[in-house]
Parts: structure tokens; sequence; C-alpha cells
């Protein structure tokens, strides 16, 4: 009974409350177009006009402010972002002298195919090892399930000699250059045609020996493979493991007239009758991208035509014994 007397008393308040700020509003709109209540309104609107004014001023500061704050931010991130995209121009504009370089090797190297009277093969260099302590080795990604071969001959765009592969797996092939101390090639000097045995050394220098002294070598001429095997136990190791053989010496794995180097040094001996040169290799060894294997080549010497009589050294007879006669 109590709560609902207060409830009562309460609903009776706000409504003499409302019923008051009714008649007060009520009122000041009857008085507000009298004279005095206009000069009053007037003067509170002149005394709170600086207040306004310097009110408005502070608010379009602070907002002045708020949206500087904002502006910076995004120019911040915008810095941020225009960073990273100068610092990715700038490593693609570092990158763009090696992929030029790599378009112009494969553009040599595909002419170069097309150039040569050979079936080639071309490969990439994935692994390159020219130091002065460990053979001189290259890896290229191509190997026997593209149909390369141990003993198969390697050259640059240039037609240069690169050397021949050592070792074939199913996807890559290990290549032992020429200039490496195990590599031994005949070669030939395209202006004298003096010939003689080119071998690899550890500074990455060719060496040309045994060449006849009665056959001038000048610096500056080119060397070029001769097509020849090497006579002697070392032509098992130059040759071919599928190149045949004949009765005078293993074929050769190197075509004729690729480019070995060019004679920087030639060594003579009055007291020999053999000389030797200084050979400058004229292959790309440490910085060739792409490379030729050449695939066809079956050797120096044609092969023997089907019922041929093989090749038997001709050998002095031997002395024929006198016959014994009966002493009468």
């Amino acid at each position: 009974m109590n709560t609902i007397t207060a409830t009562r008393r309460t609903i009776r308040r706000e409504w003499t409350w409302f019923g008051t700020l009714v008649i007060i509003s009520v009122g000041l709109m009857g008085v507000s177009d009298s004279g005095p209540i206009q000069r009053l309104q007037s003067g509170v609107n002149t005394a709170m006009e600086p207040v306004e004014t310097t009110i408005n001023s502070v608010a379009d500061t602070l907002d002045s402010y708020w949206s500087a704050l904002l502006q910076l931010d995004h120019l911040r991130t915008l810095n941020q972002q225009l960073t990273q995209e100068n610092q990715t121009l700038k490593e693609e504009l570092a990158r763009q002298p090696a992929i030029s370089q790599l378009n112009t090797d494969w553009s040599a190297i595909t002419a170069a195919q097309q150039a040569i009277p050979y079936q080639t093969a071309p490969a990439r260099v994935i692994v390159r090892d020219v130091s002065d302590v460990t053979r001189k080795t290259v890896i290229i990604n191509k190997g026997s399930d593209d149909g390369l071969q141990v003993g198969e001959c390697v050259i640059d765009a240039g037609d240069a000699l690169i050397g021949r592969i050592e070792q074939v797996d199913a996807n890559v092939s290990l290549v032992l250059l020429v200039t490496d101390p195990n590599a031994v090639v005949v070669g030939e000097s395209a202006t004298s045609g003096a010939t003689g045995t080119v071998k690899g050394s550890i500074s990455g220098q060719l060496t040309m020996e045994y060449v006849d002294v009665a056959t001038p070598l000048t610096v500056g001429d080119p060397v070029v493979t001769a097509g020849e095997a090497i006579p002697g136990p070392a032509a098992t190791a130059t040759a071919s493991p599928t190149a045949p053989t004949t009765g005078l010496t293993a074929r050769s794995p190197y075509p004729p007239g690729l480019l070995i180097g060019t004679i920087t040094a030639v060594q003579t001996d009055p007291n020999s009758v053999v000389q030797s040169a200084t050979l400058k290799p004229a292959a790309r060894l440490t910085d060739a991208t792409f490379v030729l294997v050449i695939l066809n080549y079956e050797g120096g010497f044609p092969s023997p035509e089907p019922g041929a009589t093989p090749f038997v050294p001709v050998t002095a007879a031997p002395p024929v014994a006198p016959t014994p006669t009966a002493n009468h």
C-alpha cells in the first residue's frame, strides 16, 4: 500500500514540474518579442560573442591539429610504401645487367647452335670450380636423360673448347675443363699448322708441348683442335668411350677447328728438336653461362667400310737363315 502511494506521489510531482515548465515556456514566448527582452538577448549575445569566437577558434585549431595528425599518419604510411617500392625498383634495377647478360648469352648460344655443323644440346652451367687447389670442372644442368654421354666435347658460343664430359648423371653432368692438369688435347697452330700436345695446369694456363722445332710458332697465333687422337696410352684416356678404334690409335673426341687458345709465349731449346708454347685459353671458363655439348661427333678417323681389310702395320721381315749345306 505504501508502494502504491509513493508511486502516485512521484507521478504527481513529475506532472507538476512538467506543467510548470510548459507555463514558463509559454510565458517566455509571450514576452520574447518585447523590447526589454530583446535588449537583454542582444546584450547577452554581445557579451557571449567573444567567448563564442574563442571557442570556435579553439575548436577550429583543434580540428586543424587533428587533421594534421591524420595527414601525417597517412603521409608516414605512404612514405613507407614508397620506400618499399623504391627498394624493390632498386633491386630490380640491380638485377637488370645480369638478366640482360643472360639474354645476351642465350641468344649467342642459340645462334652458335644454328651455325655449328654438329648436333648439339645447349646447357646451363650451374656449378663452377676453377680454383687452383681442386680439379677445374663445371656442372651443367643436363645429363643422360637428355642424351649426353661421357667423353662428349663441350664448347662455348664462340666455338671455343671448354672441355669434355667426365661424369654423367640423369639430369646433370660434370665437365672437365681444358685447363685442368689432367686434360690433354692435340692442338694445331692455325697459322703454321704445327701440332703439339696441349695440357692444362694448376695456374689455368695451357701449355703446348712436343712441337717440331722446324715448324714455327709465333706469339699471337691461334691454336685449334687438330682432330687427332694422342698416340699411345694417353689415347685411351682422351677418346670417347663409344668411338671405334683403328689400327693406328683411338679416335679423338675433339672435332677439328675448335679454338683452344692464343700463343702468348714460345719456349725453344737449341739442343732440342722440339719446342713448346704457352697459351691463353679462348673459352670463357670463369663466366660462361650457357654451353653447347656436341652429340654426334664420331671421331677423327673414318669408320672402316663393311668388308674392308683391317689395317695391319707394316713391319720389317725377319732375316732368312741360310740353308745349311753338307761338307764333302
